[in-house]
């Protein structure tokens, strides 16, 4: 039924590896809760995970990098900026869908179009997904008081996916 997910390749990050690696993702996620001392890279097809003393924490797939929701529910999330959204929107985007304008009800923190956030359930305050934002916070905002519609933020990563899977075999 569900196929066993095979890691191509896991090895430790040499230190060179760890530093450059640290100096990237601070430079998107400055308040990052990663440790940096035992690093190392799993891979699967196109996908690359982190995995920071023993959980995974950071993904790397078509030129971009993310935090995963296992690393965030386990490290904490009050680190990263993003969208608090309605249940029903909490269960379209725990699907796969992209996050429509009508799920969100507030904005947490600032971030700019194309930033990396995370889409907050209103009711138990987890993440529930991790998306590109399509428009910077201050538009969104403006866009939710006109009670427009569409498309806000591009679907990266839910609990479930294929990241979800591996993160949690590892």
């Amino acid at each position: 039924m569900s196929e066993k997910i095979k890691i191509t390749k896991r090895h430790p990050l040499s230190k060179k590896e760890v530093k450059e690696l640290k100096e990237t993702i601070i430079r998107e996620f400055p308040n990052t809760p990663i440790q940096w001392e035992k690093v190392e890279i799993a891979s699967y097809e196109n996908l690359d995970i982190y995995i920071d003393n023993g959980i995974p924490c950071i993904v790397k797939t078509n030129n971009l990098m993310f935090p995963t929701l296992l690393c965030l529910l386990k490290k904490g999330y009050q680190w990263i900026n993003g969208v608090i959204i309605d249940r029903g929107a909490t269960n379209a985007v725990s699907r796969g869908a992209d996050l429509m304008l009508p799920g969100i009800k507030s904005i947490k923190g600032e971030f700019n179009e194309n930033s990396i956030i995370a889409s907050f359930d209103q009711d138990k305050g987890v993440p529930v997904m991790i998306g590109k934002a399509l428009y910077d916070s201050k538009k969104i905002e403006e866009l939710i008081k006109q009670k427009s519609k569409g498309k806000a933020v591009e679907n990266l990563h839910y609990a479930g996916d294929l990241i979800w899977k591996i993160s949690v075999s590892l």
